[in-house]
């Protein structure tokens, strides 16, 4: 069953995406048309089915930004329930794992807070990225730790090689580290 899923669903989704892409090609393009808002994209219905295009559009763009915001909140959910030991699970109900259920519906309420004092969401996805490398050696460095370290990880410990390629890797991303928030800086933000 998961390998004819994965066959049509790849499938189906690469149709889709390559009708999107020359869809917008031919309508944005041809028009100057700068797809960078959500909205956007309902051009390409309404052009093509008019009102009927535009209802069915505006119910696609509804489902899907409703489905990630809830997938996004459960995700989080997820994560802290994992840290802290809380339960959760495929099979449990809201109440069977009430801290599980209230931490997606805070998390879920505390996003929509965030969009409703009209910060930008792309802009403030690129600061916790650029925030996100600089706390990335502060991760990786114990991972590094641990896995050249015989009294935890035993026989699997890391070798010679897989030891000198970790550092090196470490060596990168601390130099990004360092360069992201002048570089943040210099180039206003990422817009030159």
């Amino acid at each position: 069953m998961n390998k004819y899923t994965s066959i049509i669903g790849f499938t189906f989704g690469a149709l889709i995406t390559m009708s999107i892409i020359v869809i917008g090609a031919d309508l944005f393009l041809s028009e100057g048309i700068k797809p960078e808002l959500l909205g956007t994209s309902l051009l390409g219905p309404v052009d093509a089915f008019g009102k009927v295009g535009l209802v069915f559009g505006l119910i696609g763009i509804t489902f899907a930004v409703g489905g990630a915001a809830v997938e996004t909140s459960l995700g989080g959910a997820y994560n802290f329930s994992q840290f802290f030991g809380w339960e959760w699970g495929r099979y449990r109900n809201a109440s069977g794992a009430p801290r599980f259920t209230l931490a997606w519906l805070l998390i879920f309420i505390l996003a929509a807070a965030i969009l409703f004092t009209g910060v930008n969401p792309v802009l403030l996805t690129e600061y916790a990225v650029i925030f996100s490398v600089v706390a990335l050696p502060l991760t990786y460095f114990p991972i590094l730790a641990v896995a050249g370290n015989s009294d935890y990880m035993g026989e699997y410990k890391n070798g010679p090689l897989a030891t000198a390629l970790g550092w090196v890797y470490l060596l990168i991303i601390l130099v990004l580290a360092v360069a992201a928030v002048p570089l943040l800086v210099l180039s206003n933000g990422g817009q030159g």
